[in-house]
């Protein structure tokens, strides 16, 4: 168990400590308003999504949940307000002891989609004396529970990265997705003397990436939300049958032949991407961001913009026992490495001025 006192002092320490400087000097919202989060810490009803048996939103690392490492980082954002976390009630207040008031938890209902849903409805009501259609057009930040890497300036910077894509003429988008390139990853690869994580990667014209645990979304103006579940749980790629599943269950979708031969054509880059032939690089050539978005938007009924993180943190979720070994061992290499990317985008801004 952790003390969560001790750990809520520390961090209305830090609090304190930066309070006059942010008195004075406060970067402005992202967007008009702060976004609501809702935190996915569910617990899978199929055995073999849990590790030793367990919600993985329970287990420890650093002396905190990991769904506290999400909550906290969270807290620490300038661009969040309430906070809806979705799971196991009993289990979640524990966890979540100390938190302020904005803090919520959701009782879960079910699937991953169903769980969403029931965060979305409590988030709804908090505004329930606002027109419904300003109501339905507020993004919503959605995130995974086990990403112990999180920080409120990666937070923070996935925001502002979301609005800026956000400002286009014409309705708001529907649905923002997180992505990290491979150079955002590769620092928590293994070495030979230390162990990491390596994950497969989407082959896109623009760079190698792979979903980082992170969206901004308008879930009302999706109309084919139900599919959704079905991508989540195909989501994990790594060979033809999961493809193979996700491409029949995207064929049922309207517009889900197009996408159907995204999905095949980017596992086979993927899959070639090893000798980088001629056909290789003419299917990764073909799969452009545009023609990404377009693919998934037709399917999801909405439309949909790939935003990069520059904190590969974010795509390291616990996935299984060795994932949650590794993260829990190299915890206090990788805060550090993560915690310093926001100084290093501070560098690499001043050399482009």
């Amino acid at each position: 168990m952790i003390n969560s006192n001790e750990h809520n002092a520390t961090l209305e320490a830090k609090a304190v400590s930066s309070a006059t400087a942010e008195a004075t000097v406060k970067e402005p919202l992202c967007y008009p308003q702060p976004l609501d989060a809702i935190v996915l810490a569910g617990t899978h009803r199929n055995p073999k999504r849990l590790i030793s048996g367990r919600n993985k939103a329970f287990l420890d690392i650093a002396g905190r949940p990991l769904v506290r490492h999400v909550v906290d980082a969270l807290l620490e954002a300038q661009n969040i307000d309430q906070v809806f976390v979705v799971g196991p009630v009993k289990q979640l207040g524990p966890a979540l002891g100390g938190t302020p008031s904005r803090v919520h938890m959701v009782k879960q209902q079910g699937k991953m989609l169903t769980n969403t849903w029931a965060a979305i409805y409590a988030s709804e009501a908090r505004h329930a004396g606002r027109a419904e259609e300003q109501v339905h057009k507020r993004p919503l930040l959605i995130i995974s529970c086990d990403l112990p890497l999180v920080s409120g300036d990666a937070v923070d910077d996935f925001i502002a990265r979301c609005a800026a894509q956000d400002k286009e003429p014409g309705e708001p988008v529907s649905m923002l997705v997180g992505v990290v390139e491979e150079q955002g990853v590769t620092p928590f690869y293994p070495d030979r003397q230390n162990d990491g994580i390596m994950r497969p990667y989407v082959e896109l014209a623009f760079g190698r990436v792979r979903l980082a645990n992170i969206y901004v979304a308008r879930p009302r103006h999706l109309s084919h939300q139900e599919f959704l579940q079905t991508g989540f749980t195909f989501r994990k790629a790594v060979d033809w049958r999961n493809v193979v599943k996700l491409a029949f269950n995207v064929l049922r979708q309207p517009g889900g032949w197009g996408a159907a031969w995204m999905t095949l054509r980017m596992q086979l880059a993927l899959m070639l991407s090893r000798g980088k032939g001629r056909l290789y690089r003419k299917l990764r050539a073909g799969n452009t961001k545009e023609r990404v978005e377009k693919a998934v938007g037709d399917v999801l009924g909405g439309s949909i913009r790939i935003v990069t993180t520059p904190f590969g943190g974010l795509s390291l979720d616990v996935d299984d026992e060795q994932d949650y070994q590794v993260l829990k061992d190299r915890y206090d290499d990788w805060i550090a490495l993560h915690e310093a990317t926001p100084s290093l985008l501070r560098n690499q801004d001043g050399k482009h001025r």
